[in-house]
């Protein structure tokens, strides 16, 4: 991907819901910045400096445990807004943010970001309204990562994350998701064996293709009665 076109806007696109003024408080405010591929945004209990509005490229957001453990909690593309939770609290991060791809974010430091929403209320409403969306979605996650049926489950979790990177996720759009094995074997909570078992059937069945980093929902259709723990339908050559 290049830029910041329009096709590019997906996801919750909390930064396409302002409008051209809101846009330009924040634009003022902040500077634009690139980041390395692995580079990190802002760690995990750090000060809660600044904010990110992602333009360009996608970031893994994850979070270590008290017994030492990492786990991805989701990833935020383009239209973004990300890390801006901590500022308005006060409180030090709570999970890691770091670069997927190469990407391009505008940073805007917290006091100034603070006294944007103070001059623009409506920018708060728009994150929280964010905010909200975000936490259904992350107790849909883990109500489905429960299930006892595990092709069924892979198909629940892959589905609820296909939503994470599209709110009206239409049933015919194929979706990417930008998630190792390792990282799709946290959100299934299963060991990494098992993941691949579960996505080799998912192939066989022709729901998903896989690539290094990245999981392609081919048919989302099917995926939604596999996790609906109905038989998919047949799917056309």
């Amino acid at each position: 991907m290049t830029g910041s076109s329009a096709a590019e806007i997906g996801g919750l696109g909390t930064w396409r819901r302002l409008t051209p003024a809101e846009q330009s408080a924040l634009r003022r405010a902040g500077h634009l910045k690139v980041w390395r591929p692995g580079q990190i945004l802002a760690l995990q209990g750090s000060p809660p400096t600044s904010m990110f509005v992602v333009l360009h490229g996608w970031v893994k957001i994850s979070a270590t445990n008290y017994r030492g453990e990492d786990a991805p909690l989701a990833a935020r593309g383009p239209a973004e807004i990300v890390g801006e939770l901590a500022p308005i609290s006060g409180l030090p991060r709570s999970a890691t943010m770091s670069a997927i791809d190469e990407v391009h974010t505008l940073v805007v430091p917290r006091e100034k970001f603070l006294g944007v929403l103070r001059d623009q209320p409506r920018i708060a409403e728009e994150i929280f309204r964010t905010a909200a969306i975000r936490l259904q979605q992350s107790d849909r996650l883990r109500l489905e990562s429960g299930g006892p049926d595990f092709p069924q489950r892979l198909a629940a979790v892959l589905l609820e994350l296909a939503l994470q990177h599209s709110v009206d996720w239409t049933a015919g759009k194929q979706v990417d998701l930008r998630f190792n094995q390792g990282e799709l074997a946290g959100f299934a909570r299963v060991s990494r064996s098992t993941l691949i078992r579960g996505l080799d059937e998912l192939r066989r069945l022709g729901v998903v293709r896989t690539a290094r980093q990245r999981v392609t929902i081919t048919s989302p259709r099917a995926l939604r009665e596999l996790a609906a723990g109905r038989p998919p339908p047949a799917i056309e050559a």
